[in-house]
C-alpha cells in the first residue's frame, strides 16, 4: 500500500494546499503503472496488460477499479471515443516518493539515510556501485552550487 499527497485546485480554480490521497492497494497501483507507461489507455488495454503480468484478473474488475480510480481524482477519463481513455492525474514519481518515505518510517525510523545504507550494503555488482556513485557524485556538485 502506497501514500502520497498531490495538490489539487478549489472549484473556482485556485491552487490549494496538498491533500492527503487514499491509499493505493496493490491492484491499484499495478493499474497506475500500466497508465504511467503507456501515458494512456482504455479498459481493454489495462486489462490485457494486468493479464500478461498478474494472471487472472476480471474485465470488469479492471473497469471498477479504473471508476474508482477516476472518483480519488487520480485518473481522468477521455470518454470521446467509444472506448474511453484513461490518463494518470497522479504522477509516478509522487507515489515512488511516499514509498520510499513510508518505508523510511516504518522499518528506520524516518532515516533516508539508514534506508540508503541498507540498500547499499546489499550484495551489489562493481558496476552497480559505481553508477550508485557516479549519482552521488553528481548529487554533491549540483548542491554545493546551490
Amino acid at each position: 500500500i502506497v501514500c502520497a499527497s498531490i495538490n489539487y485546485l478549489s472549484r473556482r480554480g485556485h491552487l490549494m494546499a496538498k491533500r492527503p490521497i487514499q491509499k493505493l492497494g496493490e491492484r491499484e497501483l499495478d493499474i497506475m503503472q500500466v497508465l504511467w507507461q503507456n501515458g494512456t489507455a482504455s479498459v481493454g488495454e489495462v486489462h490485457q496488460s494486468l493479464l500478461k503480468k498478474r494472471g487472472d484478473i476480471a474485465y470488469t474488475t479492471v473497469q471498477t477499479m479504473l471508476n474508482r480510480l477516476q472518483v480519488k481524482g487520480l485518473v481522468k477519463c477521455d470518454v470521446s471515443d467509444r472506448a474511453h481513455r484513461y490518463q494518470p492525474v497522479l504522477k509516478e514519481p509522487v507515489v515512488i516518493n511516499g514509498a520510499i518515505k513510508t518505508l523510511a518510517e516504518r522499518f528506520f525510523s524516518g532515516s533516508i539515510e539508514a534506508l540508503a545504507t541498507r540498500l547499499v550494503e546489499k550484495d551489489l555488482t562493481v558496476e552497480q556501485l559505481d553508477r550508485i556513485q557516479k549519482l552521488l557524485d553528481a548529487h554533491r556538485r549540483k548542491a554545493s552550487n546551490k
